[in-house]
């Protein structure tokens, strides 16, 4: 039997970890491009991952069985990749297909969910399933390679693995922190298929050098006398399925843990992957170390299962320990001192229990070596196993688990079923004598029993209580594929949180999160038909229908928000779930706009957190376009802003993309808080101006619905919050960016802003940045030239120029000079009340219009109470001090 060489067996094991680097990359990608396609719900992803994973399985089945019969393993491991490179290639031409194929699918049976679900599995098969048939096949071929007699098939394998789960962990960094920031999407995919061209000509080049025929199969071994009989396969293969199902299931459900501490965003995600999987490769190589020594295999296993089981069960507390009882990971950190910050955090709470479960898969090889014929063939029957129970366990726990059991109770349940394994691993007891089967007994019972006390994390929190004094109480708790949501009472205020740290809106700011219906509306002389992207609590989308629209639709992507919408906010939604004309689906709204032929007079976007996985996918031009072709002729899309959440360079990439998408585009205030402010960016098809009859038509729609907001002169209290014109100053943006689908720069900008603003490093666009913008945006264009406004007198136009005095006089308050905000406000009366010649209201007016600043005034009081509320939660939930 010919042995290889140290310098060749290393070639061939870099490529093996290069390969795994490739595949992540790959993964990435391919996931990233799905959702686009299918939408960012937790059933789309759910779809992406099933296909890959089953290419995978299918991939390893078929090539572990051809491994017997091949001449040069190494050779057709240099094919594989080669396949893998040509099938990667194909992705962009199907999906050109499926993308001009799936709006008809969708407007088929887009209604029918679960048929629905079916196509996308499908259309991710199709597109997954070549490439990764061929990914699949690899560990096997290469192991017929390398394994060179009986007792190599334990120490070489877990090498294999554990080198390609490093390189794994290494592509997740590369295709989350350097790749797509530096080239795109696309260009990024390019390059990788370029490196697994790369993979396939070296191997192509060590199998010319070294070309040796199939190895020898492993022969069995002879027991010695007296020894105790080996793990039988069907055991071997169950064990192989479990430790898929619940180190997926584990992933899944260890990664929501951490979502309610943490950022949120791609890089912090890809951090706990990267750690996990770090993990699994470390726990691959001290398994070979394990397999080396020649223990007996099944009190080996057993005690990897039960330390397993007990670690497992053990994170919830310690992660209840380490995050100060779900307190925000990195807080007051830079962007440098975060990433790093919650990747110890990680590694503390996971390293020790995943390492241990990546023991077992890997030491599966050893187990085998007494009833292997050929390397390859039984390595592929077990990576084929392992990935169907990858497939389950990811499936289960995300769509089932997750719902059924909870966050702690699924965990518990994972421990609970190594602990059960155990019986397997240590079968059959008669054979090792009535002492030792006691013993091996005795260690699931006692590590139930702990499971059941010491280790029971049921009783855990969920959502983090600030402290005695805030009258917080929580009211209920959902949790879903989506995420965990949760209604929660603090005071007199009814909120809505996701993940512990992201508030969807509440009761204390209702008229603000009504006004971010009624403006856009009010901004449309006629709408009837609306789209809300986002439902939140559903006061925003319910305030819609107190004008005289005839259909609102709004479109949530956790279906666990709009089960607490229907359930909590009943009293502030104005009959959303109740009215024919409302609508309200579980959807990605980007996806559902892009994916259907429907129009509408009004389409609203939510207020988005612009550093959340995801997320930067609303601002991008392809979003923008999209949403563009989905409204009528003189229709209008908003995109609201929270200020509070964007730098000024965010907001310029933004409002770049945004004009790039509409030729006239006009900017709204949402309030007059100078610290908490958000804007809307409302894009118009139509260039004709503002029409104030229609305005005034229909103002007291915005009074009735319980939002006492200020009135104007002549009527137009809307006009008080106007911005400004962007479509007249568009070189103030043309310097940032465009945010694009290759491209989402606020998705890798954000969460490293966020960062630098806990550290001081950056700011908000609030206070004197933003009052800078507006004036600046004011000067270029005057409001006695704004095309805008040409049809309105020269009292509303006045309006608008009172409403940056009255914006101005807040931030001077707030900058302690009430003298100079005392000027400002004067100045604002005066520009309401006009000059007497230009108009012919009777002499009441004057006193009429002191009365409607004093209601300014109220407001304003009002407003400084939420202000100062906004910004304590915004302190503690938005960006994490």
């Amino acid at each position: 039997m010919t042995s290889h060489s140290r310098p060749h067996l290393t070639a061939v094991l870099l490529l093996f970890f290069l390969s795994g680097f490739t595949g992540l990359v790959f993964q990435v990608l391919w996931m990233r491009e799905l959702a686009l396609l299918f939408g960012s719900t937790a059933q789309a992803a759910g779809a992406t991952l099933g296909a890959f994973f089953l290419g995978l399985a299918a991939g390893g089945a078929y090539w572990g069985r051809r491994t017997p019969k091949l001449a040069h393993p190494l050779r057709t491991y240099a094919l594989l990749e080669l396949a893998v490179a040509a099938s990667a290639l194909l992705f962009f031409g199907l999906m050109a297909l499926f993308h001009a194929l799936y709006g008809s699918l969708y407007r088929w049976w887009g209604d029918q969910p679960g048929l629905f679900l079916a196509i996308k599995v499908l259309i991710a098969m199709a597109v997954l399933v070549p490439p990764t048939f061929f990914m699949g096949g690899t560990l096997p071929v290469l192991s017929q390679y390398v394994v060179r007699g009986p007792a190599t098939l334990g120490r070489r394998v877990p090498l294999l693995y554990a080198l390609n789960t490093l390189g794994a962990a290494g592509g997740v960094l590369l295709a989350a922190f350097v790749l797509p920031q530096a080239l795109g999407y696309r260009t990024s995919y390019g390059v990788t298929i370029g490196a697994v061209l790369v993979i396939a000509a070296a191997a192509g080049l060590l199998a010319l050098r070294a070309p040796v025929s199939a190895a020898a199969p492993v022969v069995t071994p002879k027991p010695a006398p007296g020894a105790p009989a080996g793990i039988g396969l069907p055991t071997i293969r169950a064990l192989a399925f479990l430790s898929g199902f619940v180190t997926l299931a584990l992933e899944v459900l260890w990664t929501r843990m951490f979502a309610q501490v943490l950022q949120n965003s791609v890089y912090t995600f890809a951090a706990v992957l990267m750690v996990f999987l770090v993990a699994l490769a470390l726990g691959a190589l001290a398994a070979r170390l394990i397999a080396r020594r020649q223990a007996a295999p099944r009190p080996v296993l057993a005690a990897m299962l039960v330390a397993g089981a007990l670690l497992t069960a053990a994170t919830p507390q310690v992660f209840h320990h380490v995050t100060d009882g779900l307190g925000y990971v990195g807080a007051g950190t830079d962007w440098a001192g975060y990433v790093a910050t919650v990747i110890g955090t990680t590694a503390v709470v996971l390293l020790p229990a995943t390492l241990i479960l990546g023991l077992v898969f890997p030491y599966l090889a050893r187990v085998s070596e007494p009833v292997s014929r050929h390397a390859g063939h039984t390595v592929g029957e077990l990576v084929a196993l392992n990935t169907l129970g990858a497939i389950a366990g990811a499936l289960g726990a995300a769509f089932l688990l997750l719902e059924w059991l909870g966050l702690w109770r699924s965990i518990q349940l994972m421990a609970a079923l190594y602990l059960v394994a155990v019986l397997l691993a240590i079968r059959p007891l008669a054979e090792d004598g009535p002492r030792r089967a006691r013993a091996l007994v005795t260690a699931p019972a006692v590590g139930l029993m702990l499971l059941l006390t010491v280790l029971d994390s049921s009783r855990l929190p969920l959502v983090r209580i600030d402290p005695v004094g805030s009258q917080e109480s929580i009211y209920e708790i959902w949790e879903g594929g989506g995420g965990a949501v949760a209604v929660v009472r603090r005071g007199d205020d009814l909120r809505t949180k996701v993940n512990n740290y992201y508030t969807l809106g509440g009761t204390a700011g209702r008229g603000y999160e009504e006004r971010q219906a009624h403006f856009p509306l009010l901004l449309h002389p006629d709408p009837r038909s609306v789209f809300f992207i986002g439902l939140g609590t559903g006061i925003t989308a319910g305030a819609a229908l107190a004008h005289d629209v005839e259909r609102v639709v709004a479109a949530e992507l956790l279906p666990e928000a709009i089960a607490a919408s229907r359930k909590y906010f009943r009293p502030w939604i104005h009959g959303l779930f109740d009215d024919p004309r409302a609508t309200v689906i579980a959807a990605d709204g980007r996806h559902h706009l892009a994916a259907t032929p429907e129009r509408y007079d009004v389409i609203i976007g939510d207020l988005f957190i612009p550093w959340r996985a995801g997320a930067g996918g609303l601002y991008t031009l392809e979003h923008f376009t999209s949403t563009r072709a989905r409204l009528n002729p003189g229709g209008l899309f908003a995109q609201w802003l929270p200020l509070y959440q964007l730098s000024e360079r965010e907001f310029g990439v933004i409002t770049r993309t945004f004009l790039e998408a509409f030729d006239h585009v006009t900017l709204w205030r949402g309030d007059f808080l100078p610290t908490g402010p958000i804007v809307a960016l409302v894009g118009h098809t139509d260039p004709a101006p503002l029409d104030a009859g229609a305005v005034i038509a229909r103002d007291r729609i915005w009074q009735q619905t319980g939002d006492e907001g200020p009135e104007g002169a002549d009527g137009l209290p809307l006009l008080l919050y106007y911005g400004g014109n962007l479509s007249e100053t568009r070189e103030l943006f043309a310097g940032y960016p465009l945010s694009t689908d290759d491209r989402p720069a606020i998705e890798f900008l954000a969460p490293v802003t966020q960062r630098a603003v806990a550290t001081a490093a950056s700011s908000w666009l609030t206070g004197a940045p933003l009052l800078e913008l507006l004036e600046d945006i004011a000067g270029h264009t005057p409001w006695g030239s704004d095309p805008y406004l040409t049809a309105l007198t020269p009292r509303q136009r006045a309006t608008a120029e009172a409403g940056l005095a009255l914006f101005r006089a807040r931030f001077l308050e707030g900058r302690d000079r009430p003298e100079a905000a005392r000027r400002e406000r004067d100045r604002a009366l005066a520009l309401l009340a006009g000059p007497p010649a230009e108009t012919a209201e009777p002499p009441t007016a004057s006193a009429r219009l002191r009365r409607e600043l004093e209601s300014v005034k109220a407001e304003y009081r009002e407003q400084l109470r939420l202000m100062e509320q906004r910004l304590e939660d915004l302190s503690k939930e938005k960006t994490a001090p």
